[in-house]
Formats: structure tokens, C-alpha cells, sequence
């Protein structure tokens, strides 16, 4: 029973600031976006704003799978865990098929890396050297690309946290 709450707890706290980064950006999922941060799992790349179909048909079952209500959409957000990556997706509507944008794409572990080679565990030097535009404060690097955001979190000069989102 604790565990369900603490999962209830972890879910909302996500919807909420998944509501807050989505209308913070503007974002609207029929939005596709040209040109930005991008993220390639079994050969097949993909940004927020992009269609999520051929990204999940090719990346296989992820080890779980949530949808709720979106905070920020009148469809619904929904979260694939793959282990060493967090895919999150959302639809304009709650139509049976409605087809799913990505919203953002979170790399946990050190297993995946951006399209520029940064993953969990690199270091700051190597960031600062990927990432030339990004802006830091307080550890955390942010850099845009065309309608995408990168942001990565650099404790004791390693990084370890990885978020690509729209802008």
C-alpha cells in the first residue's frame, strides 16, 4: 500500500511539471519540429514535436508503460521507461488512436548518449566542449537548437542528469 502511494505521489509530481515545461514552451503537439536536439535508439532518431509511431514501433516494449490524463493537452501524456531512457509522449485529444508527439526524452543511465556523445557519467570538460552555447548556472547546462532544449545536470564536474525537451 505505501508503495502505491509513493508511485501515486511520483506520477503527479511528473504531470505537474510536465504541465508546467509544456506551457511554459508554448508547446502544442501538433508542432513538429525541424531542426534540434535529438536522441537515436535502434537506428531511428527522434526530437520532441516528432511523431513518437515509428520511434515505439522500433524501440521495442518498454519496461513500463503509464498514461494519464495530460496536465497541459486535452488528450493524455504517456511515460515509457526503457531502463537506461525515459520517452514521454502526449496526444491533442483522448481519441482511441490519437497519435502521440514526444514531449521529452530523459537519459538515465550511462548506457545511451545525445546525438553529440554526452551521456551520464561524462564530464563537464567534454559538455563544455559538445555543448559551446550552453548557458550554465548552478551546475545545470542548458543549450537550444532550433526548437529543442538540452538540459545537463553536472555534479562534481560529472554529469548526471539528461533532458531533452522543447523550447
Amino acid at each position: 500500500m505505501r508503495e502505491a502511494r509513493k508511485t501515486n505521489w511520483v506520477k503527479a509530481a511528473l504531470c505537474i511539471c510536465m504541465a508546467f515545461v509544456l506551457v511554459a514552451s508554448g508547446f502544442t503537439p501538433v508542432q513538429a519540429a525541424s531542426k534540434g536536439y535529438s536522441f537515436k535508439y535502434k537506428k531511428v532518431s527522434i526530437k520532441p514535436g516528432d511523431s513518437a509511431e515509428k520511434f515505439l514501433k522500433k524501440a521495442g516494449k518498454p519496461d513500463s508503460a503509464d498514461r494519464a490524463n495530460s496536465c497541459a493537452t486535452e488528450g493524455y501524456d504517456y511515460t515509457y521507461d526503457y531502463g537506461s531512457f525515459i520517452l514521454t509522449t502526449c496526444t491533442k485529444n483522448k481519441k482511441k488512436k490519437a497519435k502521440q508527439y514526444v514531449c521529452s526524452i530523459k537519459l538515465v543511465t550511462d548506457k545511451v548518449k545525445t546525438a553529440e556523445g554526452i551521456k551520464i557519467g561524462s564530464t563537464e570538460k567534454q559538455v563544455k566542449k559538445k555543448y559551446k552555447n550552453a548557458k550554465s548556472k548552478y551546475g545545470v547546462y542548458s543549450a537550444t537548437k532550433g526548437k529543442t532544449k538540452i538540459t545537463i545536470e553536472v555534479t562534481d564536474k560529472k554529469v548526471t542528469a539528461i533532458e531533452i525537451t522543447k523550447k
